[in-house]
């Protein structure tokens, strides 16, 4: 891993400004290693720009945009001029490991990992321990959190511990030619830094811009459910849901028109103008105008008239009735202020829900009506009133069912193809598109298909002769 792990990142720590878009700017040449960091108030801004990689470049914005271009959640807009045809057309980047995914996380782990490292040499003055404590549990929070990400995508078995995983980085690298660890392994070391960040973390991180102690829990709760412990996932989605409320349709409308309302955020990249790209841009020209790519009328059919997301949505300036149907993606909307630079909601309270209800449908003893009641419970508040509690018979039922309510709460999020791979050998189905939105694209991807796990990057395979390549590239 030494082509990415050699980058210097002291720059982009100390410099990247991510929650505070008045942080103070300092002379880049000024800097040397050694003196970077040489106090609580230096290491709080290393923190800043350590959460700031997470969110440039690449990015989540990149995979926000793969899960939906890539999938069935977009066609071919009506202004493109060539933009994003090669992800629609379903074609992975071996060079790159696609979307920079790789190359991003690890450097993006390597800045906390360096935050940590500088950290041990600081010595918290009085007054600053709660503040040095905090800035050691984000850092492990979010070295978990970007170790997941790439397990995500990387790993071609989530399910099953000892299939391939990926190299844990818990050591500032400068050079070293490490191994793929298993699942299990991987697990193990995110756990642990979970386990270290709760230990840290004050009762007063309740900011929901950084880590709290529910970003841990949710975290748990995610991870749980996509590795197959599902009693785990059902435990940490109950103490998420015990303490927050499900937007209504108001507060929902706000929550992405503005970033007006955070009442079922639990964490969220706070994007600022002039530092952070924008998530619009990924579909539409945010400048002038127009999509390149639009919504598929495959998501714009799932959503039913009176649901608050079928507003948020498919932007107003649409034209679904047209005889080409025009479907704009409206979830991340201009503002007067911000310029489409709008905050990524990373953990939203819905998600909770629908993890305990496919935990509760394919934990060993099925509770299929518990399942039912929190899609219920979801829809409701999306709909402004009651809505008819479904009966489930089958996993499979269940399931498509779920995965149907993932596909219109969390579209343009970061969610379908995971989603997809997650629940392919379950369902038996990949990705499949409507007729009319792959008229010049492929239809669909097979059950059976490498590109549901992400090719390690070949400048990775070619440096380093430890690192094993994902089956079928």
């Amino acid at each position: 891993m030494k082509k990415y792990f050699l980058i210097p990142i002291i720059v982009t720590l100390l410099f990247a400004v991510s929650c505070d878009d008045q942080l103070e700017r300092f002379p880049v040449d000024n800097l040397v290693e050694e003196t970077a960091f040489q106090s609580v108030s230096d290491l709080e801004n290393g923190l800043r720009g350590a959460i700031n990689s997470i969110n440039r470049g690449g990015g989540q914005a990149s995979l926000l945009a793969f899960n939906s271009i890539f999938t069935d959640n977009c066609k071919v807009g009506a202004d493109n001029g060539g933009q994003q045809i090669a992800l629609i057309n379903q074609v992975l980047n071996e060079a790159g490991g696609d979307q920079g995914t790789w190359a991003d996380r690890y450097n993006a782990i390597n800045n906390f990992n360096r935050l940590l490292a500088a950290a041990s040499t600081i010595a918290p003055q009085a007054g600053e321990e709660d503040a040095y404590d905090n800035i050691l549990a984000q850092s492990y929070a979010f070295r978990a959190y970007l170790h997941f990400d790439l397990l995500t995508y990387y790993a071609p078995d989530m399910m099953d511990p000892s299939s391939l995983g990926v190299y844990y980085q818990n050591v500032v690298a400068t050079s070293g030619l490490p191994a793929r660890q298993t699942v299990g392994e991987n697990l193990i070391e995110i756990e642990n830094d979970l386990t270290l960040a709760s230990s840290l973390i004050p009762a007063s991180a309740t900011d929901i811009n950084y880590v709290t102690p529910d970003f841990i829990t949710f975290l748990r709760a995610r991870i749980a459910l996509y590795t197959g412990d599902f009693n785990t996932a059902i435990s940490n989605a109950n103490t998420i849901i015990a303490n927050y409320n499900l937007a209504n349709q108001a507060q929902y409308a706000a929550m992405f028109a503005g970033d007006g309302d955070t009442t079922e955020v639990i964490f969220k990249f706070d994007n600022v103008q002039g530092n952070n790209a924008s998530i619009a841009f990924n579909w539409i020209f945010t400048g002038t105008g127009g999509a390149f790519m639009e919504m598929s009328n495959g998501l714009f059919n799932e959503f039913a008239a009176g649901d608050i997301r079928r507003t948020v949505n498919v932007d107003p300036t649409s034209d679904p009735g047209a005889s080409t149907p025009l479907l704009i993606i409206g979830k991340y909307p201009p503002n007067a202020d911000t310029n489409y630079i709008n905050d990524y909601k990373a953990m939203r309270l819905s998600e909770m829900y629908l993890i305990r209800a496919e935990a509760n449908a394919r934990k060993a003893a099925p509770d299929f009506a518990a399942a039912a009641a929190d899609i219920a419970a979801l829809r409701s508040a999306r709909f402004g009133s009651p809505q008819t509690v479904a009966t489930y018979t089958s996993l499979n039922e269940a399931i498509t069912s779920i995965k149907a309510e993932r596909r219109v709460e969390l579209c343009y999020e970061g969610f379908r193809y995971v989603d997809i791979k997650r629940y392919r050998n379950i369902l038996n189905q990949g990705i499949d598109r409507i007729a009319v939105d792959c008229e010049t694209v492929p239809c669909s991807l097979p059950v059976s298909s490498e590109k549901f796990t992400f090719p390690i990057p070949q400048a990775e395979i070619n440096a380093n002769p430890n690192m094993v390549q994902n089956p079928g590239y």
